[in-house]
């Protein structure tokens, strides 16, 4: 498994990795799924994708996106499944193949996080506060270096520690890049991934108690 790999799994899924593996056993219409926000729903049918590849996921993922009255071209994402299929089989799965996960990274993060247009509206309305809580829930709901980046970029006018943010992410980078893929150097990055996503999550969960 690539340090890579780890870096950006770690870094994209954390949030809901509890919650899903849970919501796996069950199927996604139950009233539990369904009661959630609509920017929940669409990151844990995103995830479903990614972490248990089937027919099934990318069904429920179109289903909702056309629900949603979002046209994305599914079929596009087929020949992404029929490789994570086959390497399903074998072991680490989708840590095998570095170029896969950046492709479905890429097609996944053509679907905007709805968390983004949320915060336009927050910021529209003069909640600024509450715009910029929303909007890094958005970052963190995007699985590319590109999209992050960019996200974070895009902040920095109205809230210029943004920059700071992503000064420490391309930091993150570096490391991850120049990490050899053996177990020490995988737990010393993913430790250094988990606190710069803590020091978002700090973050955000500050802003919502002055808030309130």
């Amino acid at each position: 498994m690539t340090a890579a790999i780890i870096f950006t799994l770690l870094l994209a899924l954390l949030l809901f990795r509890a919650f899903v593996l849970h919501l796996r056993a069950t199927d996604l219409d139950n009233p539990r799924f369904q009661a959630l926000p609509r920017e929940s729903r669409l990151a844990i049918l995103k995830e479903r994708v990614l972490e248990a590849p089937s027919e099934k996921n990318l069904n429920n993922l179109g289903a909702f996106l056309l629900a949603e009255g979002i046209h994305v071209d599914m079929e596009s994402y087929r020949p992404l499944l029929a490789e994570q299929l086959r390497i399903s089989r074998q072991e680490n799965a989708i840590a095998l193949d570095n170029d896969l996960y950046i492709r479905e990274a890429e097609w996944m993060d053509k679907i905007s996080p709805f968390e983004f247009e949320i915060a336009r509206k927050q910021k529209e309305d003069g909640n600024i506060d509450e715009f910029i809580r929303t909007y890094l829930q958005g970052v963190l709901r995007y699985y590319s270096d590109e999209k992050i980046e960019e996200a974070l970029q895009n902040l920095t006018p109205d809230f210029p520690q943004a920059a700071e943010m992503l000064n420490a992410y391309r930091q993150l980078k570096a490391l991850r890049d120049s990490s050899p893929a053996d177990e020490i150097s995988i737990e010393k990055l993913a430790q250094a991934k988990k606190e710069w996503m803590e020091s978002l999550l700090h973050f955000i969960s500050e802003r919502k108690e002055q808030a309130n």
